[in-house]
């Protein structure tokens, strides 16, 4: 699968037939994937960062330091996030007695990301975010990620 279909598949999330994919996607085209998402969720404040600096007239090392650090404190942040998540994903799941390990959680709990984090690069685009915009979008995830969980059959005794 390719980086478009993956997206494609991801968008049509929570549905059973949409889960049961990603599962077979190669690791080259996750991690990909993963990357893109990423880069996505900074853009906005990239943005944001770099106007502030060429208005001050700041660029110099400061800029070059931010332009390779900031991306990179991204990525480490989201995937810290992405395992948070999917920490939440082992609660659900026990709940709801399914048999999944916490590798595939990991990996359901960031294409079930996809929705959230655009709306949030969207909103973050032309608006301050705020408390409730941040529980909306947690609210978001929850409830497809719960549904990719439930698409599990149950554990056999």
């Amino acid at each position: 699968m390719s980086i478009v279909t993956t997206f494609k598949v991801s968008l049509s999330l929570p549905k059973k037939k949409a889960v049961y994919q990603l599962n077979r996607i190669k690791t080259k085209d996750y991690l990909l994937y993963i990357l893109l998402m990423h880069s996505v969720m900074a853009l906005p404040n990239g943005i944001q960062m770099a106007s502030e600096f060429i208005a001050k007239g700041d660029i110099d090392k400061t800029f070059l330091i931010v332009c390779t650090l900031y991306p990179l404190l991204v990525i480490l942040t989201g995937i810290t996030s992405i395992s948070v998540l999917a920490t939440t994903g082992l609660l659900i799941r026990t709940i709801a007695k399914r048999k999944l390990v916490y590798q595939l959680l990991w990996k359901m709990a960031m294409y079930a990301c996809t929705y959230p984090v655009l709306l949030y690069t969207t909103i973050n685009l032309f608006y301050k975010t705020n408390t409730m915009i941040h529980i909306t979008l947690v609210v978001m995830f929850l409830y497809i990620f719960t549904k990719m969980i439930l698409a599990y059959p149950k554990k056999k005794r």
